[in-house]
């Protein structure tokens, strides 16, 4: 088997239905706030990587938490044609699913904001138990397209992670 190197994941791409309520959601309530890259990609063959004919319109937002390029989220709303909706059981986790994670330092403004958003809240705040041990709050949410978020309450910059408590 040969293998070759690879990085860290540098961003994950999620293909949303309305561009400006997702860049909203990823910015003003999960802290997104840095934007890598803002615009169209009519000009040149993204179509092609993408799957889709020639003359469709993709507009972007790339996102990232201030610091490194690193772990950002890409928001990428096709149209001419826009493509089909992902059907998946909304109050469960799907076969196939990706779920993104993120250190949070408080839940509990999120949870006010994701209620205001009209969200759906997988599971609202609770302490984690793995076995006998008794960990930190978590919850799971699904944005706007249905993509399901883990949010783990931990200090970002703590250097320590819960992981290795």
């Amino acid at each position: 088997m040969t293998t070759t190197r690879i990085s860290p994941m540098v961003r994950t791409a999620l293909f949303v239905a309305d561009l400006d309520k997702s860049r909203h959601l990823y910015q003003n309530v999960l802290g997104l706030a840095e934007e890598w890259f803002s615009g169209e990609l009519t000009d040149g063959n993204a179509h092609e990587l993408l799957g889709m004919p020639a003359g469709s319109v993709t507009r972007a937002s790339i996102l990232k938490a201030p610091g490194p390029a690193w772990g950002m989220v890409g928001l990428f709303e096709v149209s001419s044609p826009r493509p089909p909706p992902l059907i998946r059981k909304p109050d469960s986790i799907n076969a196939g699913e990706t779920c993104l994670v993120f250190y949070c330092a408080k839940l509990d403004p999120v949870v006010e904001s994701l209620d205001a958003e009209g969200l759906r809240i997988l599971c609202r705040p609770l302490r984690l138990r793995i076995g006998e041990q008794t960990k930190q709050r978590e919850m799971c949410f699904r944005d706007h397209d249905g993509v399901l978020i883990n949010l783990i309450e931990w200090d970002p910059d703590e250097p320590r992670r819960p992981e290795q408590s």
